[in-house]
């Protein structure tokens, strides 16, 4: 689930009523905050709160995020703010895992002023050479190799719409 956040639905239903997000079928734009303009997918997700009638979560999902594919896949199924999973029932919060990476799609179909045009395609960069290994023992791990120089475009790009949408969701958690 990395680069993934959860927003319930009833946030995201305060948002909206509030004017501070738009829709656009499953892609929502922030238009308020410094991520103004800013899209993200959502993707249908419930978070696990608690097991129904039992002491035992044989499964483990407590406290976690899946969503309506992965509980398909896992052969549950959810029914407003419940999932059944074999012979288990959970108590969910229904909502939504947001990428944090812009859409190019949600770009090129609601064009911000600001936005940049796509970049040209370029072959992917080589990897730098692995660190040397050969500090003595006990002694702290090398530095991760990329901490020197700037981080790849595309991961900067990544980084950026991270923070924005952290900013938004911490701003608006209320």
């Amino acid at each position: 689930m990395a680069g993934l956040l959860f927003v319930s639905q009833a946030m995201l239903d305060s948002w909206a009523e509030q004017g501070k997000i738009d829709f656009v079928g499953n892609v929502m734009t922030l238009l308020v905050g410094e991520g103004k303009g800013r899209s993200y997918a959502l993707d249908p997700a419930v978070r696990f709160l608690s097991v129904v009638g039992a002491e035992a979560d044989p499964h483990q999902l407590l406290r976690k995020v899946k969503s309506l594919a992965q509980l398909r896949e896992l052969g549950g199924e959810a029914v407003d703010a419940s999932v059944i999973l074999g012979d288990v029932a959970y108590e969910v919060e229904p909502g939504f895992l947001a990428e944090m990476s812009a859409l190019q799609a949600a770009a090129a179909a609601r064009p911000v002023a600001a936005a940049a045009p796509p970049p040209a395609a370029a072959a992917p960069a080589a990897p730098p050479p692995p660190a040397p290994t050969s500090a003595p023992p006990g002694a702290p791990p090398p530095a991760r190799p990329y901490a020197a120089g700037p981080l790849p475009r595309e991961l900067e790009e990544r980084r950026k719409e991270a923070e924005a949408l952290a900013r938004f969701l911490l701003d608006n958690l209320s």
